[in-house]
């Protein structure tokens, strides 16, 4: 038998426990007054019910206040029945919040009905058992008994003053007794007046994201033996704390004390305007959380992850939330200093906030994007940094697949490079997000490329919506968008803009080389060689290009170091898709014979398709610096010692600021070999050590090295010997 009865209380720990549906609530109070002021509300233009516009959101429970005997009648019994009866109507459930006052209930304000301010301590104890007894009969009488009950608003400092009163000097063992007494014959009341019925009581405090507050109260009312199934918060960012401090203290609550929890009360700002005379209560950029703005978008983004974090909580006792006064528009001659905490505009037009409510599946789609980079007017290399910066208009940044998208550095989405210029990354999307997005690139994260810090220019949505940003609507099947293409230029281009000419009978292939390597040597000056082009030719190419004649390349004349990329594309016939284009990039009236060094290859692709941009020679840019040079560099590079060397040199460097810094050696192809330094350094002096080994710890062979140093703001070399 007793194991039995254990089990009881063990079912009854958990009124709720997510086993039934989640609580999507709102506190409309104010909907009796502005109605009769007035007001109206709008979906998509037409006028309708709130209680329509709210079922529709999937808005399944309604919190009303009431107050004993209010001076003009509003959120006192009669019309709160009213109300209720409404609610039953709508068929959403119905919250009952006692206030225990004749006005506004809150930590710095619990005064008593005026009818109880003469009553001794006993006599309050029998009024509050037999008003509450005689509210919830009443409520009961119309069908319309209230599927919860909150005893008090926000009750950290107690209620019926001074009686009840807790906290602060008054926090001790005869207040605290009081309180409780005071509460537990208010449980008993709504125990006795519905035998029949177990209606949840819920004991709402505003200490959010404060977990020694929130100990500290609840350790006492359980010491005291207060009979309670829920807990209540109020969590307003401005006043208590942030969404990762509400999230820790919701998760503590429920393990430490095995009760539900819900967020009795909760808003965030679509605007910081003011629409009438009346002063807000949010008005200022410093009132807002970190990471979401005044927009209705980040309104959304707010509820969405709140939502999120109440379903988180341990045990499932993260049961709901309830969103306070989202009707309070303004109306005269009442205003509303809510006006911009709403989930309507200042007109009464359904925001789109509330779809934040809307139970949505968080199984989501692969979404594959893809990026060239041939088009980035900088030196990238398949080992630089490739980002997706942006936002999901209508859901969480944070993706199904655990990546944050934001408009800065801190977005998750980071591309890989696949090979050449390709990047690509896989994330997941819910079905029917939106996501606006821009591409960043840098030579590492805190080393962007050289034009407007990394971002692309100028990108038109490719439904030619207005807009500044590349698009994505999820649909429901895995998707691997079309390869997008960088935009260096200041010119808008549409999202899927290319390089080239798609045509249906042959294969485009772009070409692209940099002249800065030899540019620096002296041995180009394209204002007197050049311009530059390309030759070759195979058998299997058809002698699409020629050994003889060049076809020529474009000059991107704002690329890095003053225009040093030249690039362009060669159309291939469909019938020779797969052969091989041997070519060298050539200088037109070049003082020797204009072909580089060495001969490249290429398959032809079997779609259109860029070649891995190269260096002409595969020679790097070079800044040759000695110690007696005077020169404008924001660093000094000094010869490395020994040199020659085996097996180790020494390279010491100066920084004159702070600055990101890359240490590389290439060999004499200009090829990579090992990357030395990649980070910020300090100013001051600096040294490293290079042990004549590539990034695997193979031993190089004897030969001329190029140490390369770059700088945010310069690169300069210097050639060292290594001898085997």
């Amino acid at each position: 038998m007793k194991k039995f009865i254990i089990l009881i209380i063990l079912i009854n720990n958990s009124i709720f426990g997510q086993t039934s549906e989640f609580i999507k609530g709102v506190d409309i109070s104010y909907i009796p007054q502005i109605e009769d002021l007035g007001g109206a509300y709008y979906l998509n233009g037409i006028q309708t019910d709130p209680f329509e516009i709210f079922s529709q959101n999937e808005i399944n429970y309604i919190r009303l206040r009431l107050w004993h005997t209010p001076e003009n009648g509003y959120y006192g019994l009669e019309r709160t029945l009213e109300m209720a009866a409404r609610i039953k109507q709508s068929g959403s459930k119905f919250l009952l919040n006692f206030h225990y006052s004749d006005t506004w209930a809150d930590p710095g304000n619990q005064e008593k009905p005026a009818e109880w301010d003469t009553l001794s301590y006993q006599e309050l104890l029998d009024s509050i058992y037999a008003y509450t007894f005689n509210v919830i009969q009443a409520f009961d009488a119309i069908g319309a008994l209230p599927d919860m009950v909150q005893l008090g608003n926000e009750i950290i400092s107690g209620f019926l003053w001074p009686d009840g009163r807790i906290g602060g000097s008054f926090d001790n063992p005869i207040q605290w007794t009081q309180f409780t007494n005071l509460l537990k014959a208010a449980r008993n009341a709504v125990v006795d007046a519905a035998p029949d019925t177990t209606i949840p009581i819920m004991i709402h405090i505003d200490r959010g994201g404060d977990n020694n507050g929130s100990r500290w109260f609840f350790n006492n009312l359980i010491s005291n033996e207060v009979p309670f199934d829920i807990i209540g918060q109020s969590f307003y960012p401005w006043w208590h704390g942030t969404l990762d401090q509400l999230s820790q203290n919701l998760n503590d609550l429920a393990v430490r004390y095995n009760k539900d929890i819900i967020i009795a009360e909760v808003a965030y700002p679509w605007t910081l305007q003011s629409y009438d005379n009346f002063n807000n209560f949010v008005w200022n950029t410093s009132q807002l959380h970190e990471g979401y703005s005044a927009t209705t978008e980040d309104q959304f983004n707010f509820l969405y992850d709140l939502i999120q974090i109440v379903k988180d909580v341990p045990g499932n006792r993260g049961i709901g939330i309830f969103y306070w006064a989202p009707e309070y528009i303004s109306v005269q001659p009442i205003g509303s200093p809510w006006e911009n905490l709403t989930l309507f505009d200042f007109e009464g037009e359904a925001l789109s906030s509330l779809n934040a409510f809307h139970e949505i599946d968080t199984t989501g789609i692969n979404v594959t994007f893809r990026l060239n980079t041939s088009t980035n007017w900088d030196t990238l290399h398949p080992y630089g940094f490739a980002q997706i910066r942006g936002e999901v208009i209508n859901g969480s940044n944070i993706l199904p697949s655990g990546e944050q998208i934001q408009w800065d550095q801190n977005s998750e989405i980071i591309l890989d490079n696949i090979y050449g210029d390709y990047w690509e990354k896989t994330v997941q999307v819910i079905p029917g997000s939106e996501i606006h997005y821009k591409f960043w690139t840098g030579h590492s994260i805190n080393d962007p490329t050289f034009l407007r810090l990394g971002w692309e220019g100028s990108v038109q949505p490719y439904d030619s919506t207005t807009g500044n940003y590349r698009k994505f609507i999820a649909g429901d099947t895995d998707t691997i968008l079309q390869v997008e293409y960088y935009n260096s230029s200041d010119t808008s281009v549409n999202q899927y803009w290319k390089p080239f000419e798609h045509k249906e009978d042959s294969i485009a292939v772009y070409f692209r080389v940099n002249l800065g390597g030899v540019t620096s040597t002296g041995r180009f000056d394209p204002d007197i060689n050049g311009p530059v082009g390309i030759r070759g030719g195979s058998v299997n190419s058809q002698n699409i290009l020629s050994w003889s004649e060049s076809k020529i390349l474009s000059r991107e004349e704002l690329s890095v170091f003053d225009g040093s990329f030249w690039s362009g594309v060669v159309y291939y016939p469909l019938n020779i898709v797969g052969g091989i284009q041997f070519y060298k990039f050539f200088i037109e009236n070049d003082l020797g014979n204009g072909f580089e060094n060495n001969e490249r290859a290429v398959q032809i692709p079997f779609n259109d398709a860029t070649i891995n941009w190269v260096q002409f020679d595969d020679l790097p840019v070079i800044v040759n610096i000695g110690d007696d040079e005077n020169v404008n560099l924001d660093f000094k590079l000094h010869q490395n010692y020994p040199n020659p060397f085996n097996p180790v040199t020494k390279i010491n460097f100066e920084l004159h600021h702070q600055t990101h810094v890359k240490l590389i050696i290439y060999n004499s192809l200009g090829e990579e070999v090992y990357l030395l330094v990649d980070e910020v350094k300090n100013a001051g002096n600096h040294f490293a050590e290079w042990k004549g080994r590539d990034t695997n710890n193979k031993i190089l062979p004897s030969g001329i090295y190029l140490i390369t140093l770059i700088t945010d703001e310069n690169t300069a070399s210097i050639k060292t010997i290594l001898l085997r």
